[in-house]
Formats: C-alpha cells, structure tokens, sequence
C-alpha cells in the first residue's frame, strides 16, 4: 500500500492518479471535507481537466477509481471513526482485485489513525452534553475544555480552538475519561488494524513561499471555475450558514461574502491568508510521521526519487502477494 500526504496545493491528487495508471492502482481519499457531497471545487476533489464519472460510492478520474468522495451529505456527521470504517472497506476491496491501494489527502490526523489508530475511537455521542454546549461561544467552549484536560486545550492550534465542533469532541472525549476515572473504571480500547503491514509513507512538500504562489494561482482558478456558485448553491439548498462557516477556508470566507457580512475582496483576501496558514500547519504533521519519506516538488529531481520508491513499494506488495 501505498500512503500520499502533503499540503494543499503540492498536488498529491495529480500525482497519484498518475501513479495509479503506472502501477495498476485505486485512490483512497484522506480528506476530512472531500466525503461531501456538492463540495467539489472548494475542496479541490480533482483537476478540472480531468475527465470525471460520479458513481455511488466512488468516482472514475482519468480511468481511476477514486473512493471516499461524496460518501455523506452537507451537514451529516462524518468522524475519523467512520473514515477508518471505509478506508479499511476499501483498502481490502482494492487488494481482493490485485491493484495497488494508495491513501492519498491532506488531512493528516485521519492518516495517523489509519496508520497508528487513535484512542478516542469508541466513546460515545453525549446528546444531552452536546445541546448544551452548543450554546455556548468558542470562548467558553475552550475555557470550559481548559478546566477538564488542561493539557488537550494547550495542545490545540488556533483553528481547533475556534471551532466548535472540535471544542464540543474534546470536551465530550474529556467528560467521558474523567468520568471513567472517578468510577476507577477502564475504557475498552477499539482497534483498527490496517489489511496490510507492507506499506510505504511519501510526502510531498517545498519552502513556504512556494507553496503560498502554487496555492494563490489555485484559489484563482478555483474562484474562475465557478467557486463562488457552489458555496451559494450550498446556502439555497438550505445548508445552514453555521456548518459551512464552521468548515472554515473557502466555506468559511465565501459564505460571509454572500451573507453580506463582508466584502468579495476582503473574503479572498481572508482566505488566501487562512490558505497560507493551513499549510503552515499541515506542514506540521511531518513530525508525526517518523518512517515518512520527504520529497520537495521545487527541485528538479523530485520525481524521479520518489518513482524509485513507489516501483520498491509496488514490487514488494506482489511479491508479498
């Protein structure tokens, strides 16, 4: 198997398509906005010069089968839970017929439990805490979540502390440990095991300045394909404000904008910044991946490095089979 993890606009997607052409393989999606159905352009699903068929459960670019897009509607609840639920489903599908599985997103928290699992997995919904804390502003969501796991809210970055839904999880996950802790009780542990222990980790990466220019040129074409009208279709389909708000990025800033909140300019201006400072936290997430292979796309050289590893990953993988 093989796993694809980079920032926005290092262009893991194109890149494993093309692999995917090479080495007889599918796509498993690891992007935690991309499960949406009609959130296509602002998540950046594929190239819009690929040739594109939309199936139930899964999409053909370029004549590879991508799964993991459009597996939920706007505003349904999708967890990391559900995502190794279908990565673990798809990665099997894909090595019953002899191809080659390749994880490929930019969410790397849903990478990391795919690899190492996570231990949040298995505690339940609370409803009634939920209903209550929904009421609350991201403050006092996080000066509430300070009290309970000091140590969880020092670790958050300044998106998660201003996202609600991440602020209610933790806060959930926190409730139920302590209780569990006053009661001198254990929590069952659930583990995902991946289908295979034969995998190989690359990431994609380059100086900030340019991946900021690469992400600029593609927020343009983005907002020239139509980006705007996907967020404002969104809103006529009744897709609550809040939920696409809480999305952040392009969501986030283009809602206002067609709220008359704020300005079109001041909206992409936002945002590029906020693009630009995504990155900067993607970036991050390399120091999770200790076995993780490197690759800077602004040297000449990139290329053929990585094919090298990938033909390894590939030889192996049959030899293991």
């Amino acid at each position: 198997m093989l796993v694809i993890y980079g920032p926005t606009a290092t262009g893991k997607t194109t890149l494993a398509i093309e692999l995917a052409q090479k080495y007889n393989g599918e796509l498993i999606s690891a992007d935690s906005r991309q499960v949406y159905r009609g959130l296509d352009i602002g998540t950046g699903k594929v190239s819009f010069t690929s040739k594109i068929g939309k199936h139930q459960g899964f999409w053909i670019v370029d004549d590879v089968k991508i799964h993991g897009f459009d597996l939920v509607n706007p505003g349904q609840r999708f967890s990391v839970a559900d995502f190794l639920t279908f990565a673990n489903s798809s990665i099997v599908q894909t090595i019953k017929l002899n191809k080659l599985p390749i994880i490929v997103g930019g969410t790397g928290f849903y990478i990391k439990a795919l690899i190492n699992g996570i231990g949040s997995i298995g505690i339940p919904l609370n409803p009634k805490l939920r209903q209550q804390l929904e009421k609350l502003s991201t403050t006092d969501l996080y000066q509430k979540l300070l009290e309970i796991n000091p140590k969880r809210a020092q670790s958050m970055n300044d998106s998660d502390r201003k996202n609600p839904r991440r602020l209610i999880r933790a806060i959930e996950i926190a409730t139920y440990n302590k209780k569990l802790k006053t009661r001198n009780l254990k929590r069952k542990i659930i583990h995902y095991q991946l289908p295979t222990t034969n995998y190989q980790l690359v990431g994609l990466t380059a100086p900030n300045f340019y991946l900021y220019n690469r992400s600029d040129k593609w927020l343009e074409e983005r907002l020239s394909h139509g980006m705007v009208d996907e967020v404002k279709n969104l809103l006529d389909q009744k897709v609550k404000p809040q939920w696409l708000d809480d999305l952040g990025l392009e969501y986030r800033w283009l809602t206002r904008y067609l709220l008359g909140q704020i300005t079109k300019e001041e909206a992409i201006n936002r945002l590029r910044g906020d693009i630009h400072s995504f990155i900067r936290r993607q970036k991050t997430w390399f120091r999770q991946f200790p076995n993780i292979y490197l690759f800077d796309i602004s040297k000449p050289s990139w290329r053929q490095k990585l094919e090298k590893i990938v033909s390894l990953c590939y030889t192996q993988t049959n030899v293991a089979r």
